[in-house]
């Protein structure tokens, strides 16, 4: 017994040569790109007073969720923004009690003497 293919199937090769659908304008790029420190949130702002210009505190998000009186998500989301644009950065990790995991501990960047 032969089966018939079906006329809307879709093989993986199809979907990962795609275009996709949404594409961000010129323009949209643009702005996103010139967003500069002296834009930044209230949240991040917050989140940067926590660590008082002290490269030496080492946080955890919970932590600074804690000390900036934020909800967990906003800082997630606030310091990885920070992290990619450099201002923080991921030092060190801390192992969590009772769990496996581990947590990344951020802090302000430091230079590396060379």
């Amino acid at each position: 017994m032969q089966i018939a293919a079906c006329p809307n199937q879709i093989s993986a090769f199809d979907l990962i040569d795609r275009e996709p659908t949404m594409k961000a304008s010129r323009t949209q790029i643009d702005a996103y790109h010139a967003l500069s420190l002296d834009e930044i949130s209230d949240s991040q702002r917050r989140i940067l007073d926590v660590f008082k210009g002290d490269s030496r505190v080492l946080l955890t998000r919970d932590e600074i969720a804690a000390r900036a009186n934020l909800q967990i998500s906003t800082v997630c989301g606030r310091v990885n923004e920070l992290v990619k644009g450099e201002v923080l950065a991921v030092r060190d990790s801390a192992r969590r009690p009772g769990r496996r995991c581990r947590q990344q501990l951020i802090g302000l960047p430091v230079e590396v003497a060379a």
